[in-house]
């Protein structure tokens, strides 16, 4: 009986010596999986950079696609969106009152299914519109597109009444929600949240006329409000930068 006993005491010092093994195996594995926004180094877990991005134990970053850009230690592909640039006001003597090609931002609108994607406060009266001029490839105005919650103009082509839907998702939306004015294949669009949400195919002289678009500006939008910057589609003039600062003081002095 005293053999037996003494087998069995080895026996169970045997397992609980390969669970210790295993337990300290584990041990070292889960202290090499890093929380999702870092990733793990010699030296410990380490958050991602800029622009790239790392989920629950991925053992690097991946950079976010198609140029987007994300801030340290994000968490998912969900984070990464265009880098926003100011809708500054191209009305100013440095850009020769909308006149500077060097402060338009080239884009294929005709071409583009992005097109261009704003934040801004939606007006709400009458005279209170988000407008983009519209240049050719020499930056000669082709027209102007406006809209606000009232209505949706296009110089020559377009004025109508916002539809009510747009106008409920606008207001809803407000500085957040952003909205999306496309010229593609020569059909006007505003789109909100992945909606489109007003579509108003040109024809005849109007499609022959916007169809030239290749450039954009803002006029006498706030600087408060944005664009995303497409990086592998638009290519900002040289003023578009430094007219900023000058266009946001000129609408500090008019508010």
């Amino acid at each position: 009986d005293k053999g037996e006993k003494e087998n069995g005491t080895k026996k169970e010092k045997k397992k609980s010596k390969k669970k210790g093994k295993k337990n300290k195996g584990k041990g070292k594995k889960d202290a090499n999986l890093c929380k999702a926004g870092s990733f793990s180094t010699k030296k410990g877990c380490e958050q991602c950079a800029e622009n790239t991005f790392s989920g629950n134990e991925d053992s690097a970053c991946t950079p976010c696609p198609n140029g987007l850009v994300s801030a340290v230690g994000s968490t998912s592909e969900d984070d990464c969106s265009y880098d926003q640039y100011p809708t500054c006001n191209c009305w100013t003597p440095e850009c020769g009152y909308c006149s500077s090609i060097q402060c338009t931002v080239k884009q294929d609108l005709f071409n583009s299914n992005n097109g261009i994607e704003v934040r801004s406060t939606p007006g709400r009266r009458r005279k209170e519109l988000d407008t983009v001029i519209l240049y050719n490839e020499e930056g000669e105005q082709l027209g102007q597109f406006q809209w606000n919650v009232k209505g949706i103009y296009l110089s020559g082509c377009v004025r109508c009444q916002t539809p009510p839907a747009l106008k409920e998702a606008r207001i809803k939306g407000g500085l957040e929600e952003p909205w999306t004015f496309s010229l593609a294949g020569g059909v006007v669009q505003i789109r909100m949240g992945g909606e489109v949400m007003y579509t108003n195919p040109l024809k005849g002289e109007c499609f022959d006329r916007y169809v030239k678009v290749n450039r954009f500006a803002f006029y006498k939008m706030t600087c408060g409000n944005s664009f995303s910057f497409i990086p592998n589609e638009m290519v900002a003039g040289e003023q578009v930068s430094s007219n900023c600062p000058v266009a946001c003081l000129l609408n500090q002095s008019l508010s």
